[in-house]
C-alpha cells in the first residue's frame, strides 16, 4: 500500500495508539493483555524496536521486540506485530516485517525469534510460507490463561520460529524464488497425522504416528482454527492436545518445521506443515526435500 508509511514512533501519544491497535487486532475486552506504552517505550529507548505503520499519521499497525540471548546466541525477540481489522489483508504485516528484517541486519543481528500459536493456519503460512521461518521449538501452555478473543478459552501451545534473516533460504524466499510446495509435491510424504470428519463434518484427529523414520514427515493442523472455536472450544483444544506429543518428539529427534501447505478441496481448507530431518546448515542453504 503505497499510503502506508513504516516509521519509528515520533510522539509518546503514538505508543497509546500501538495500544489501542491491540486492543482491536487482539479482541481484547480490556487492557489486561496489553503492552502498557510506557514499557514501549523502555524497550524502544534501550535497544528493542518499535515500528508502527500509519496512514497519514494515524497508527494502523505496529511491531515491537527486544535484545535476546541463549547463551552465547544474540538475537532480536520479536513479541508482538498487530494490524486494525479494518487493514488487514492490505500487505501491512508483511511491511513491518521487511523494516525490522532491516533494521536488525543493521544492527549485526543475524536472526529474529518469536512465538505463535502453530495451530493457526494463516499465521502458519504468513510466518513459513512468506518469511520463510524455520522452527525446532514448541512449548506448551507458553502463556497460560489469556483473556483476549483470539486465545480465550484455549490452551497457549506456541512454535518458536526462528527468521535466519541474513540466510540464503530467506533471501531467496523474500524475492519469490523459493516457494512453498504444493500439496502435490508433498502428497506421497509420511503423513503421520490422521483425520477423519465427524457427525457435524468437523474435521478431527483420528491417530497420530509417533515412530516415523522417514527423514520428511507431513503434520496436518486445523482448516480454521478461529473458525472451528467459535463452534467447538472443546474439539479446538482436542487438534492441540493430540499434537503436543508429535511435535515434542519429532522436534526431539532433529526434525525441524521447514514450510507450509495449504489446500482447499470441496469447501474444506486443509494444512499441512512439512518438517525434514536435517541439519541447520543445510536447511539455511536454501535446499529443499521435494522436486
Amino acid at each position: 500500500m503505497s499510503s502506508i508509511t513504516i516509521r519509528h514512533v515520533k510522539d509518546p501519544t503514538e505508543y497509546w495508539s500501538i495500544l489501542k491497535v491491540m486492543k482491536d487486532a487482539w479482541d481484547m475486552v480490556d487492557y489486561t493483555e496489553a503492552v502498557p506504552p510506557h514499557l514501549l517505550r523502555a524497550v524502544e529507548d534501550n535497544g528493542g524496536l518499535v515500528l508502527v505503520a500509519c496512514e497519514k499519521n494515524r497508527v494502523v499497525g505496529f511491531v515491537f521486540g527486544l535484545a535476546g540471548d541463549e547463551g552465547a546466541m544474540k538475537y532480536h525477540y520479536s513479541h508482538m506485530l498487530g494490524v486494525k481489522k479494518e487493514y488487514k489483508g492490505k500487505n501491512i504485516a508483511y511491511m513491518l516485517k521487511l523494516a525490522q528484517r532491516e533494521w536488525a541486519v543493521r544492527r549485526g543481528y543475524r536472526l529474529i525469534m518469536w512465538t505463535f500459536d502453530p495451530h493457526q493456519g494463516l499465521n502458519a503460512k504468513f510466518n513459513f510460507s512468506k518469511l520463510g521461518v524455520i522452527c525446532n521449538k514448541f512449548y506448551v501452555n507458553y502463556y497460560g490463561i489469556m483473556k483476549d478473543g483470539i486465545n480465550r478459552g484455549m490452551v497457549t501451545d506456541r512454535f518458536k520460529v526462528e527468521w535466519w534473516i541474513t540466510s540464503e533460504r530467506v533471501k531467496r524466499r523474500l524475492k519469490g524464488i523459493l516457494p512453498s510446495p504444493s500439496y502435490e509435491q508433498i502428497k506421497d510424504f509420511d503423513h503421520v497425522v490422521t483425520t477423519y470428519l465427524d457427525d457435524e463434518k468437523i474435521r478431527r484427529v483420528k491417530d497420530i504416528n509417533l515412530n516415523s523414520e522417514e527423514e520428511v514427515i507431513v503434520v496436518e493442523i486445523p482448516g480454521d482454527l478461529n473458525a472451528l472455536g467459535k463452534t467447538s472450544l472443546e474439539k479446538a483444544n482436542e487438534w492441540k492436545l493430540k499434537l503436543r506429543s508429535l511435535f515434542r518428539t519429532y522436534f526431539d529427534r532433529g526434525y525441524y518445521v521447514i514450510d507450509f501447505v495449504t489446500t482447499k478441496s470441496k469447501n474444506e481448507r486443509r494444512n499441512y506443515y512439512i518438517l525434514w530431518r536435517r541439519s541447520l546448515e543445510y536447511i539455511l542453504s536454501g535446499e529443499v526435500p521435494w522436486k
